[in-house]
Parts: structure tokens; sequence; C-alpha cells
């Protein structure tokens, strides 16, 4: 009995040298442990194994950190491709408000000349009207000063020789006939001025109506080259906030990787590992045939749930899981196939119609806001946090599925599972559905 006491003794004193290094001191072989030196190797062991699962919840912020940034990048991209179509479409709009604006200067161009054609050939019909008006007013005034000879011709026209009566009428006939032509071209004339006068104010009008449509379309023009102005300045910002974010994103991961190096140092070996996720996905799933689920509230929680349940003692993946199952993750989820903590949740949902993003801070901020652990309805997501009185350093999330429970991806080593929800770290829950 003693032999096997001295046998645990060594191996968890051994353990415990192996993770903590110089913290512990070394004994090959103890003889006659006392009670308080096997209490010590045990706290060291438990120590021990507290500091390696530290290690997979820092490791596993750090996954989330970067997940984030990623997400924060890829939306920051995405407006900046958003400003890049605007500004094209400003630029399009601005050639075409252009075209227009020079061809309505064009027509003004031509609407004016049409009208100063129109004026001058009114005043060139009023200066032919003031022509022959002069004309008409000066037969006027020679036929009052040669009255005299207006006597001789009358005396012609009431002579009794035939011919000098013929004569007199033939003079009579050729003065009535100039001065009706007077009359008829000074009538003809007049009214060409006010057709021509008519033309002048109806190429007048056309030419003011152009000169506004040329205005307009050159001010629609300026104004689009505001727009794609400001377009481009948009574009070029989010351009400088998606390089910002992916710098952020690769911080983050760097600082991933520190912390994920650290943590598969104490994780021991391949085989080990393996050899562990085999014996808890077969624990995972004994104990998921003993839990009984609360009522769904709705057909979406009831799918959420159902599609969890599926997944029960799938391994842990950093970065793993997508709305079509698990996947490969990356840095210490590389070469595992499984969710990591949003990558399952967001898997459920997918299957309810309902899409997450892969990463706790956009998911806590997806669906109506549940501040209570009493007030938690099966199909709620539940989120954990090293400080619960602020949302940034949630860490973890988890999906209720009532009388206590919720199934969560919890961190490397271990299997998708059924847990108690009944952890101090819990910050608060939403509910994707509502």
């Amino acid at each position: 009995m003693l032999d096997r006491r001295r046998t645990r003794l060594g191996m968890a004193v051994a353990a415990a040298a192996v993770l903590l290094g110089p913290c512990l001191p070394a004994h090959a072989d103890p003889s006659n442990p006392t009670p308080s030196e096997l209490k010590q190797a045990q706290q060291a062991v438990t120590s021990a194994k507290a500091s390696v699962q530290s290690l997979q919840v820092r490791a596993e912020q750090a996954a989330e950190a970067y997940n984030g940034a990623l997400s924060h990048a890829q939306a920051a991209e995405r407006l900046s491709a958003q400003a890049a179509s605007r500004a094209a479409v400003a630029d399009q709009a601005q050639a075409r408000a252009q075209g227009a604006a020079t061809g309505a200067a064009a027509v003004a161009r031509t609407a004016q000349t049409k009208a100063a054609s129109a004026a001058a050939d009114q005043a060139a019909a009023e200066a032919e009207v003031k022509g022959q008006q002069r004309t008409l007013d000066q037969m006027a005034v020679s036929a009052y000063e040669t009255g005299g000879k207006m006597g001789v011709i009358g005396s012609l026209l009431t002579s009794a020789d035939p011919s000098q009566l013929a004569r007199g009428q033939a003079y009579v006939n050729r003065v009535g006939a100039y001065q009706r032509g007077v009359i008829v071209d000074v009538t003809r004339l007049r009214d060409r001025v006010t057709t021509a006068a008519q033309l002048a104010a109806a190429a007048s009008a056309e030419a003011a109506v152009a000169n506004n449509a040329a205005q307009t379309a050159l001010s629609r023009a300026q104004q689009a080259q505001a727009v794609a102005a400001s377009a481009r300045s948009a574009a070029a910002t989010a351009a400088g906030n998606a390089h910002h974010a992916l710098y952020l994103a690769s911080k983050a991961k760097g600082h991933a990787l520190y912390l994920v190096s650290r943590a598969e140092a104490q994780l021991g070996n391949a085989t080990q590992r393996a050899q562990h996720l085999k014996q808890a996905a077969a624990a995972a799933r004994r104990n998921a045939t003993k839990v009984h689920a609360g009522t769904a509230p709705s057909d979406a929680a009831a799918t959420a749930i159902h599609w969890a349940f599926q997944e029960i003692g799938v391994p842990y993946s950093w970065g793993g899981g997508d709305e079509n199952g698990p996947t490969y993750g990356f840095a210490q989820g590389a070469g595992t196939r499984g969710f990591d903590c949003s990558g399952l949740t967001l898997f459920a949902y997918a299957h309810a119609g309902i899409h997450l993003d892969h990463y706790t801070g956009s998911q806590w901020d997806q669906g109506m806001r549940i501040s209570s652990r009493s007030a938690l309805q099966p199909g709620d997501l539940m989120f954990f946090a090293y400080d619960t009185s602020d949302p940034s350093t949630i860490h973890h999330v988890a999906l209720y599925i009532g009388n206590g429970q919720m199934i969560e991806a919890p961190f490397t080593g271990e299997v998708v599972r059924v847990t108690s929800y009944d952890r101090s770290d819990f910050i608060g829950g939403t509910r994707p559905w509502a």
C-alpha cells in the first residue's frame, strides 16, 4: 500500500515538475510521504492544470480578437468597394451632364444665330419700308408743288382733241400705276417687318430657353463632379480604414500565435491529445443522451438546438466551423477539423436561416439582448467575459438549451459538449431570432 502511495506521489510530482519547471522541487523517490507533502504535490498538479486552462482561454480570446479585426477589415474593404463604385457612377453622371451641357450650349448658339439673323432681316425690312415711305411722301409733296402742271393735264383730259385726250389719259394711268405699286410694296414690306419681328422674338425665346438648358446642364455637371470627388474621397478613406484594420488583424494574429505556442507546449504530444479527444468525445456523447433540453420557444431556436446536438463530440478547432459544418482552423487549429465557440453557434443558426458573424463581438450585437440568467430561454446565446461590466472583454459564447445547461465548444483539447451554465463570468445573452 505504501509503495502504491509512493508511486502515485512520484508521478504527481514528476508531472508538476514538467509543467511548472523550477517552481516545484524535484523528489525522485520520496520516502514515507507525509500528508502535507501529498497535499503539496496535488496542489502543484492542480495549479499546473489551471495554468494550462488559463493559457487556452487567453488563446481563445486572442483568436476572437483576430476574428473581430478580420471582420472589421472585411467590412472596411466592402465600404471601399462601395465608395469606389459610387465614384465610378458619379464620374459617369458627370460625363453625361457635361455632354448635355455641351449639347445645350450648341443649341443655344444656334438659336442665338437664328435670332440675330431674324433681327437683321427685320431691320432690313424696316429700312425698305422707310425708303418706300419716303417715296410716297415725296410724291405727295410733288403733287402739291406741281398743282399748275396738273391743271394743264386736266385741260388735256377735257380737250376735244382726241390726241391730247389720249396723252392726258396715259399720263394719269402711269402716275396711278406707279402710286399703286409703291403702296403695294409698302404694305408687303410692312408684312415682312411684322413676320421678321415675330421670327426674331421666337428665335430670342428659343435662345433664352437654350441658354437656361445649358446653364442647368452645366450646373448638373458641376454637381456631379462634386459628388464624384466626394465619392473618391470616401473610397480613399475606406481603403485607409481597411488597411488599418488588416494591420490590427495581423497584430492580433501574431499575439494569438504567441499564446498558442505557449499553450501548445503544455498540451502534450499529438498522440496523447488524439486519445484524449477520443475519450472526451465518447464521454460527451454519453452525457448528451441523458440531457433533457427545455422546450424551444420558436422554430428557429429548436432548429439551432437540434443541429448543435448533432455536433456533440466534434473537437474544438481554433478558427474552425462555418455555415456548412466543422472545418479546419488555423494556427493551433490548422490540423483539427472542428468548431470554435462562435463557429458552432453560427453553424447552428445558419440551419435556421439566421446569419451570425464568426466573431463573439459581432454575435453579441445580433438579436435581442438578454440581461439576466433567469430570463434565458432555450436557443439563446450565452456570453462570458473577463470583466462582466465590459462587453469588449467577451471571450466565449455558448448555446443555452434550457434546464440550466448549454452546448459549447470550450477550448483546445476538448470537444463540443453539454455543460452547466452556472459560470461566474456570464455577462449576458442574446436572442438571435427576436
